[in-house]
Formats: C-alpha cells, structure tokens, sequence
C-alpha cells in the first residue's frame, strides 16, 4: 500500500487550498499498474484493473475464495489504482428489464431536470433519483433480480463491509451532452473548502471509507458516448478534497485523465475519493445509461434518504414466493435484503430496546426480516413485527 503524500509538517492537523502541493499529486498519479500486483484479473487497460465475473462463479459460498477477490478489490481501492471494471456482471436480460422500468419512471418525471454536476436544462442530460426506490416500487421482480447479484455483494463488502446501504441513481446523457465537472464524492467531496478546512485531516481520511462509487453500464458505452474519465491513484492524495475546485487542478484532469469502453452489463466501482467525472457524449444519435450505485457503509449516512419500510413491505410477498418455489435461494435473497433492509440495529431507543446476554444490541431490520421469511410468515404478520420493531426503536 502506498502511503498518502500530504506535507512534510506531520503535525499539521488543519489544511487549506493553500496546502494544496501539485508535485505532490503528480507523483502519485505517475504510478503504473501491473497486472501482476492482481493475479485474479484479466488485464490491465489504461492503468485500470479489468476483471470478468465470469472467472468467479466457482468463488461464490467459497468464503476463502471470496476473501481474496475483496482482498484484492480492497488493495485497487486503498493502496492501487483506486478504480477497477468488471466485466459481465449482469446479463443482458436483467439489464433490459430494468431498463424498461426506467423509461416508464422518466415518463412520469418528464418536467424534473435536476442535476449537480451536469447541464440538464438543454435536454442533454436526464437522471432519475433514487432510482434504488422508484424501480423497487415499480417492479419488485426488476428490483429482486438485479439486487440478488452476488459479485455486487462481494465488491460492497471488500470495502465497506457487511450489510452495506445502497443507493442508485440514474444517468442517461444524450448526443451533444457534456463532460462533468471533475470531482471527488460524497461525503466531503459535496461541500465547500471554507467548510473543509474545517475537518482534522483525520476526517479526510475517514470519508473515503465510508462509500464506495459505482456505475453499471445499461448500454454499450463507446469512448464517442463519454464512459467514466477516472485519474488512477488520486485518491491517494490526502489532499484532495481541496483540490479539485480550482483552474490547475482541471487542467491537471484533463491532460492525465483516463477512460475505458464498456459493454452493457459492465461495472465499474472506484474509491469515492478517486478523481472522476462523466465524459461527453460527442455522438450524434447514441444515447448512454447509467446507474450510478453509491454504496454506504452501514456506520454512515447515505445521500439519498431510502423508505426502506416502504420497499421490503411491496418485496416481501414476492420473496416469499420465492423460497417457497425455490426460484431463488436464501443466498440470493440474502443479497437482497442487504440491500432492500435498514442492517444496523441503531440509532435506537435503549430504555426498552434491551439486549440479550448473548448480544450488546437490538435486532436489526435485516435480521427480523430474514428470520420472517425463513419462518414463512405472511406480509400482514411480517409487518405486525416490524411495526413492533419500529415502535421500540424510535419510542419517546
């Protein structure tokens, strides 16, 4: 792993822009990765780790196996690249069928243009927030499928941990749409460097463990269309997050800057503090999409507020159907209720939310719900016991 470059005053706690050391970043960005650093890939392109899922269906229920592919989606994280693909993770059929969902939640927020980092007044660029929520409540056969995926578990796990919380957005950037501002993300990447300065560099630090960035490819994505610019190793720069507003630092991106193609049902997951942006769509009549996947770790807060009551009540029948059939096994809907459920058993009210001997906290959402489905219960009984559940937590 390679040691994050700041300054050479280890007892600076407090940085500005004006700390901000551009050899410093040049350095780092200067490194080159070799394949044999990873030897569970399939290439190295453009200093990005390339991988294919289908070389790990024997590693699934495999703990052994599975813990050294995150570990070494951990090592690219932290200490490597920052950024790697996987090709293959999602058949196309699971692809389309989300994106039939998609089409019919764009029809119904024809008039929202809302977007941070991109133009959407021209037309160009189209998202749909939360589309994590809005397919769930759309398709919870759209939402089971795509969600079940085991890879995705494991990536989400190789750096945030066990049950993360995921949430998605939706980019569909059309001919004539333009490149992204290049930026870090959530958390201190969406606030201002006045606020910054204001973290211990401990913080800093902190912020790019709590999420993990990802993106899956819902079209082909030729270079012409604008695929993810991602700058290798930035996010090793301690720094950083007070970089990336001014004029050098653009200029910096846009000469170092990378981007590979991706096929559709491709993915790509970089560390949040990796600098990145979405390119331009220079095509004339090619239409690229995008779900944007932020995981978070379960210690953090998410960006976008999820009414997880609201999906696992509308997805609760059908995964019963699903055990029932054994249509999907209690793995895959595992995988789903990692994403579909609240995992952590707090915040929570510990006048009445009592312990047992045995544990230092509270059932979770996550546990109540997997213990309903495995003992058969019916939605109306399910709800009754979350409805409890809810009532201890979050009592007066």
């Amino acid at each position: 792993m390679k040691k994050e470059i700041i300054r050479p005053n280890e007892n600076q706690v407090f940085y500005s822009e004006s700390d901000v050391n551009y050899d410093d970043l040049k350095k780092i960005c200067s490194q080159k990765t070799l394949k044999e650093n990873y030897p569970l890939s399939e290439s190295v392109v453009n200093n990005v780790v390339v991988y294919d899922a289908k070389n790990f269906t024997s590693f699934i229920g495999n703990s052994e196996k599975e813990n050294r592919l995150k570990t070494e989606f951990f090592n690219i994280l932290e200490g490597g690249p920052g950024v790697f693909i996987i090709r293959n993770l999602y058949e196309d059929s699971v692809i389309e069928q989300s994106n039939t969902i998609f089409e019919a939640i764009i029809q119904k927020e024809i008039d929202n243009t809302n977007d941070h980092f991109a133009s959407s007044i021209d037309g160009t660029n189209t998202r749909i927030w939360n589309s994590f929520q809005k397919v769930a409540m759309e398709s919870a056969d759209a939402f089971i499928n795509y969600y079940s995926n085991d890879i995705l578990k494991l990536v989400a796990e190789s750096w945030c941990g066990p049950n993360t919380q995921m949430t998605a957005q939706v980019n569909i950037v059309r001919p004539g749409g333009e490149m992204q501002k290049p930026h870090r993300d959530y958390h201190l990447g969406f606030k201002e460097n006045k606020v910054i300065e204001q973290f211990p560099i401990s913080v800093h630090r902190l912020s790019n463990y709590l999420t993990l960035q990802g993106g899956i490819a819902h079209t082909d994505m030729p270079i012409e269309s604008g695929p993810t610019m991602v700058m290798p190793y930035s996010q090793q720069y301690g720094l950083g997050y007070l970089a990336w507003r001014d004029n050098e630092f653009m200029n910096f991106f846009n000469k170092n800057a990378v981007q590979n193609q991706m096929n559709k049902g491709d993915g790509i997951f970089f560390n949040p503090a990796l600098f990145h942006a979405a390119g331009s769509n220079t095509t004339n009549d090619f239409h690229r999409i995008g779900n944007l996947l932020q995981i978070s770790s379960a210690f953090g807060k998410t960006m976008e507020r999820i009414d997880y009551i609201k999906i696992i009540n509308h997805i609760y029948p059908f995964l019963l159907e699903h055990l029932d059939k054994k249509t999907l096994s209690e793995k895959l809907v595992e995988n789903v209720l990692i994403c579909a459920t609240d995992g952590y058993a707090f915040p929570t009210n510990l006048d009445y939310d009592t312990s047992s001997n045995s544990k230092l906290q509270g059932m979770s959402m996550f546990e109540l719900t997997k213990q309903s489905l495995l003992d058969s219960l019916s939605l109306e009984e399910f709800s009754l016991k979350l409805s409890e559940l809810q009532h201890i937590r979050f009592s007066d």
